[in-house]
Parts: structure tokens; C-alpha cells; sequence
């Protein structure tokens, strides 16, 4: 692993100037919107788009074509991505048009049936069971183009709502909304706000979006941007900061059950969103019945919810364990000759392979494609390294795919199982060609080298308005020197809590998940650098700053 540092810090600098180094860093230069960002509900969704006349000009062809839906009675579809930026997505705009009065439905495609965003199938089905008068995608569509145009034939128009990488042109929509600055959900979250400030409500349901958009919506849209791993950044900053405040005042019973089932008793944060709560949403799409993420997050009954929320407790266990197998499978195939992993069964659910891939590019540093086969179709999903856009380097062999998307990090396609073996051989002689050794190599860059007197309570208490961290605004990785004096195993043995001496001779404790037995090799006296994070943590009413060490050099 090659390790770097950002910033050497001086024994004698206190915790504001190591707090203005961060930001620096950081490029941050307006630290009062960093610190505290407009809440959503006051951001307009111009703000996202260059040409605001444009924009308003798109917007009111939308509420023009809404409100004659509406007085002829016609339905309007919310076709949702399955994954949980969609579904939360999918739950804020189903929610917001039926406040509004419209005859409004869901529609959620089959994974296996039907794949990844618009479909021939899909909009055969939408038509047979609703006959729409207008379908409005959530977390896809920007590269729909030839089931816009099937769409168009049969007379439903379609409004695009997604922030996945464009095409070299658009699609032939009514209308699209488009920003990479959002998830899915986040796009869903201002289109369906600007939906509530300009079209009629009864007075109750106007009272209650006004608060849905404050709180529910927000902390709804902030487990879709965490899940989907947008940068905390600017406006999207702004929603997920917002969202996690809002979690304390929720109303709807569905996000209320989903915290129980999941024993969350601490203040709702990044983590808790990306692994506890995201991934029981997640996994109705992944092996389930997608609709019932949806059910469970619009549940207007307790005990409805409840049944839902446990239902997502029991399918996420079951996730995991096809998960766990799966890994076991794909790491005695992996080839590290290679510069690109492939991998590929027929046994793996085609709801799994993305997680296979990220398990994957994370233990060996390489970008992955995992694939669950079929005798004539094949589903993949890819995931890459920082530097290596998986979606544009994937479209490059567009001849060979039937469809392709995503992230620059994140990808997915489908294949003609015929078509595989030449595919994968032309994939790793290009990726051999455009990934050096050094792109393989494990980095590690660490935000401030300092002592570890100054990495106290009064620095853990200044980084906090920095909060949240995550994508794009990683928690600060610090290092520090020490002598090891000895530690003690904590937990079921495998968890180690470590007593390092300074340079002052003064000890500090360091927690360590799941690097006991790498403890033990060291010896006693070793002079060590150990790497880590700094966290406020409270315990019987008692606040301390607490490391939680992640490597030892």
C-alpha cells in the first residue's frame, strides 16, 4: 500500500488552525454555507440547470399537460428504478401526485424479466394493466432512448427524471431532468417539490407536504444519496445534512418501523443510512419484491409498516447469506494476472452481482465486472477504482452490449451469453493497454500527520460541523507516531482495544475492529505510525474523543 499525507500539522498548532487546514484542503471557501447549507425545501430546482429559461420553459409544459391530466381524470406512472435510490425516490414523487389528487400508480420492473430502467416489456405491461396517460421514470431514462420512442408510438408521453451519465444525446422525452449533482432520489425530491409549489392541494395535504418536504422527504431522499454514493457536496450536501436532522421528527410510520427493526438507538448518520437502513430497502430489489420497499416506505399503518419493516429485516439476512457464498465462489476465480476482474455463475442472483463486483474492486484494487449467466442472456454489473470511468470505458464496446449504464464508478449491463468469451477477452486487452501498475496499486492518503495529544476532544468536537462525512467529503484520516505498550482483546477476541505511548510518555487508547490477531504479531516497545479516525463518542452521560485505528505501518 502507498501511503501519503496531505498536511504535516505542528505540535504547537491548536484545533482551529488544524480545522482550517481541513478546509483548505478541501477547497472549501464559503464555510458558512459548508457549516450550515440552505435546507432543501428552499432550494429552487433552477438552481441545477444553466438555462433557467429553459428550464421554466420544460417546467410549464410539464404542469400544462399535469392539469389536463388531472381534469380528465387520466393516470400518471411513476416508473422507479429497484435499487434504493430509486424506490426512495419512487416513494417521494408516487406520494407527492397522489396529495396532489392525481390518479397516480407505481410501477417497479422485474429484474430479471425486464432489467434495469425502460423497457419494451415494461411499457407493453404499463400500458396492458393502466393505459397512462403519462409515465415519469425516477432514477433512469437518460438513456432510454428506444423505449421513449416505443412509448411515443403508443401515445404516452414520458418526462425523464435521473442523474445517471449521458448519452452523446437525449432521449426523445416530453421532458428531462437531469443532474449529476443528485441521486435519483434528490432529483425526485426537487422535481416533485416544484410539482407541490405549483399545482393545487386540498388544505390538509397541503399542510402536510409543506412538512414532508421539510422532514419526511428529506430524510427519505438522504438514505437514496448515501445508498447511491453521490458526493456530499454542495446541494446534495445540503439535502443529506438536512435529511439526517429530519430523522428525529419523521411521521411516516414505514421510516419509524425500518429504525426499530434495525436497533438503531443512536442519532441517525451517514453509516447508519449506507448499512443498516439502505441495504433493508435495498434487498426487497435484490431478491424480492421491490414494490414492498415501496409499500413499506409510503405505509400510512403502524402495523402495516411494522410487518414490512420486519419483512425487510428477514430479506436482508437472507441477502447477506447469498452474498457471503457468493464471495467464497467468485475469489477462487479471480485471475490477478489480470488488470480487470471478470467473474461469472450461473447459481449467482442477478440482485447480488453488484455487490460481488464492490467486494471485490475493494480486496484487490482492481476494477470488476461480476456476471450471472443464463444459456442465452447474461446480467453484469461493474464497479471500478478512483480514475477509471467503468461506464464510458463499458460503452466503448457498445457493439458488443444490448444495453449499458451507470457511474463513472459504478456500471451495469446485459450481454448475449454467446458473445461473452469474445467480449471478455477484447475487455482485458484494453483495460491491459489503459491501466498502468501503479493504477492497481492500493493508496493511501491521510489528511493530517499530528501528534496524538492533539488528536483530543476539543478537535473531535471542531470536526463535527464538518459532518456529514462520506463520498466526496471523507472523514479526516489522521496518523500519528507512538510506542506500543500493550493492548487487550475485547468482544469475541477478534476486536482489540490498544495503549500507544507518545512521544511524552503519556498513553492513548486506540480502537481496533477486527485487527486483534494483527496485534498480537507486534511486538511490545515496537515504535509504530498508526493510522485513524477521531470520533466524539459518549458513553453513561460521559463525552470523550475516541481513535478507532484503521492500519499500523
Amino acid at each position: 500500500m502507498k501511503l501519503s499525507i496531505k498536511r504535516r500539522i505542528k505540535p504547537n498548532e491548536n484545533s482551529e488552525a488544524i480545522i482550517k487546514t481541513l478546509l483548505k484542503d478541501r477547497k472549501i471557501t464559503n464555510q458558512e454555507e459548508f457549516y450550515n447549507p440552505v435546507h432543501p425545501k428552499d432550494i429552487d430546482f433552477s438552481a441545477f440547470f444553466e438555462d433557467k429559461d429553459v428550464y421554466q420553459s420544460k417546467l410549464d409544459k410539464v404542469l400544462k399537460l399535469l392539469k389536463e391530466i388531472k381534469r380528465k381524470e387520466g393516470t400518471v406512472v411513476v416508473y422507479t428504478d429497484y435499487d434504493a435510490d430509486g424506490l426512495t425516490g419512487g416513494a417521494i414523487l408516487w406520494e407527492t401526485l397522489n396529495r396532489l389528487g392525481f390518479k397516480v400508480l407505481p410501477y417497479v420492473p422485474n429484474r430479471k424479466k425486464e432489467g434495469y430502467g425502460f423497457s419494451k416489456v415494461g411499457i407493453d405491461n404499463i400500458k396492458d394493466e393502466f393505459d397512462p396517460a403519462l409515465i415519469i421514470s425516477v432514477d433512469h431514462g437518460i438513456v432510454g432512448h428506444e423505449s421513449i420512442k416505443y412509448a411515443s408510438k403508443l401515445k404516452i408521453p414520458v418526462i425523464v427524471t435521473d442523474h445517471h451519465t449521458k448519452d452523446k444525446t437525449d432521449p426523445a422525452a416530453l421532458a428531462i431532468f437531469h443532474t449529476s449533482e443528485l441521486s435519483g432520489s434528490g432529483v425526485a425530491y426537487f422535481f416533485a417539490k416544484e410539482l407541490f409549489n405549483n399545482l393545487p392541494a386540498s388544505p390538509a395535504n397541503s399542510i402536510l407536504l409543506k412538512n414532508y418536504f421539510e422532514n419526511d422527504f428529506a430524510a427519505i431522499a438522504a438514505i437514496g444519496a448515501v445508498a447511491d454514493l453521490v458526493p456530499l457536496l454542495d446541494k446534495n450536501r445540503a439535502l443529506v445534512k438536512h435529511g439526517l436532522k429530519s430523522f428525529s421528527k419523521l411521521n411516516k410510520p414505514g421510516l419509524i418501523a425500518l429504525i426499530k427493526e434495525a436497533q438503531i438507538t443512536r442519532p441517525i448518520g451517514v453509516y447508519e443510512l449506507g448499512y443498516l437502513i439502505a441495504p433493508r430497502i435495498n434487498a426487497f430489489g435484490r431478491i424480492d419484491d421491490p414494490k414492498e420497499a415501496l409499500r413499506l416506505l409510503c405505509s400510512r399503518s403502524v402495523e402495516k409498516a411494522a410487518l414490512l419493516a420486519k419483512k425487510a429485516g428477514v430479506v436482508n439476512r437472507q441477502r447477506q447469506e447469498l452474498v457471503e457464498r457468493a464471495i467464497l465462489e467468485a475469489e477462487s476465480m479471480v485471475d490477478l494476472s489480470k488488470k480487470i476482474l471478470i467473474v461469472r455463475s450461473q447459481d449467482w442472483h442477478e440482485g447480488i452481482i453488484g455487490l460481488i463486483a464492490g467486494k471485490l474492486t475493494e480486496k484487490y484494487h482492481r476494477p470488476t465486472i461480476a456476471l450471472s449467466m443464463s444459456d442465452k442472456l447474461s446480467k453484469a454489473s461493474a464497479r471500478s477504482i478512483s480514475g477509471f470511468n467503468i461506464t464510458s470505458f463499458l460503452r466503448s464496446f457498445r457493439n458488443s452490449l444490448i444495453s449499458v449504464g451507470g457511474h463513472p464508478a459504478a456500471a451495469g449491463f446485459s450481454i448475449s451469453s454467446s458473445k461473452f468469451k469474445e467480449f471478455k477477452n477484447q475487455v482485458e486487452k484494453k483495460a491491459d493497454k489503459l491501466l498502468s501498475d501503479s493504477d492497481l496499486e492500493k493508496k493511501l492518503t491521510v489528511d493530517l500527520k499530528l501528534s496524538l495529544s492533539q488528536a483530543n476532544l476539543e478537535l473531535a468536537l471542531a470536526m463535527m460541523p464538518l459532518t456529514p462525512f462520506g463520498v466526496g467529503n471523507k472523514t479526516p484520516l489522521l496518523m500519528s507516531e507512538g510506542v506500543i505498550s500493550h493492548f487487550d482483546k475485547i468482544g469475541d477476541g477478534s476486536h482489540a482495544r490498544a495503549y500507544i505511548r507518545d512521544e511524552m510518555n503519556k498513553l492513548h487508547e486506540i480502537m481496533f475492529f477486527g485487527k486483534a490477531e494483527e496485534l498480537a504479531l507486534l511486538p511490545k516497545e515496537k515504535k509504530i505510525k498508526v493510522v485513524y479516525f477521531l470520533e466524539r463518542d459518549e458513553w453513561n452521560s460521559k463525552v470523550r474523543a475516541r481513535k478507532i485505528g484503521k492500519y499500523i505501518f
